[in-house]
């Protein structure tokens, strides 16, 4: 959901395209934005049916009733991908989530494409390779990029890091990774998104610790790919009642200590300065896209 400057995309929800049964479900699920998939969950054989599915719903996309949808082809690099890109930018894709990047040259020509066609995409690309890692900042720059997102499959398979010790989590390897992405989609005003990847998926409260890391680590936003998971990365990447009231009382109080030439106000024993309003604006307004909210 997109609104001016406020984004809201909590949730990121990918099931196999070519899985009738679990396709079934998505309409019932509660992402934010869907992910329709040519790539990892696409076997070979299946590569061009589920191309030609793919360009159905970017033309008509009443199946995700409104809510947002991202097309991940294949890398340009592999045998599927220059068809992939080719016919969603024939369809005018509006929305790509671009895997495997290694550089910016690579966006370049995935928009160059685009181009020929009129219409310019906004680009979401994983981060999952080592040569991504290190080239962040020129890749953040690249036209249409809006998103970076952690790839952690496929940059484990990579690296030799291990995103799992035992039967636990394993966060550590991917400290440098994972920080510089958060800071680099921080510094060119992109939106930082984390992957739900857990040796159980069906373990929700290791989820909710999970989701509640990355938000504390400066993410907006985690991919998924079992439904249960969807509502508690919802509830743990929006506000809580409790922030929601009181970044409520912040903004008023502010505005109103504004408007009598007051540069800070106290709000419940805080000091609120721009900086602490700003981020409870911010809040609030997050808050009335998500619908929780009719009014500040």
């Amino acid at each position: 959901m997109k609104s001016g400057d406020v984004v809201v995309r909590r949730s990121y929800f990918e099931a196999p395209l070519m899985s009738e049964r679990k396709w079934s479900k998505v309409p019932a699920i509660p992402a934010d934005v869907f992910l329709a998939d040519m790539e990892d969950s696409c076997p070979p054989a299946e590569k061009e049916r589920a191309r030609n599915r793919v360009v159905e719903l970017v033309r008509d996309p009443s199946y995700f009733g409104g809510r947002e949808f991202v097309c991940r082809p294949n890398n340009l690099a592999t045998p599927w991908g220059p068809d992939d890109v080719a016919a969603l930018a024939a369809a005018q894709a509006p929305f790509i989530l671009y895997p495997k990047v290694r550089s910016c040259r690579e966006l370049e020509q995935l928009v160059a494409i685009f181009e020929r066609h009129g219409t310019t995409p906004e680009i979401m690309v994983l981060i999952e390779t080592p040569e991504a890692v290190l080239a962040m900042e020129q890749i953040a720059r690249c036209r249409g990029v809006s998103a970076l997102a952690f790839g952690p499959g496929d940059l484990s398979a990579a690296t030799r890091i291990s995103n799992f010790r035992g039967a636990d989590p394993f966060p550590q390897g991917f400290l440098y990774a994972r920080g510089k992405l958060v800071m680099v989609a921080c510094a060119y005003g992109l939106q930082a998104v984390d992957a739900a990847y857990l040796p159980d998926l069906r373990d929700l409260n290791a989820l909710r610790e999970a989701v509640e890391v990355s938000r504390l680590s400066g993410f907006s936003g985690m991919i998924s790919f079992y439904p249960p998971q969807v509502p508690v990365i919802n509830e743990q990447f929006g506000p809580s009642a409790d922030d929601l009231e009181a970044a409520r009382r912040a903004v008023v109080a502010y505005e109103h200590g504004l408007a009598q030439g007051l540069a800070a106000v106290s709000v419940d024993g805080r000091s609120i300065t721009v900086h602490e309003y700003g981020l409870a604006k911010r809040l609030v307004d997050t808050a009335t896209m998500l619908g929780r909210l009719v009014a500040v």
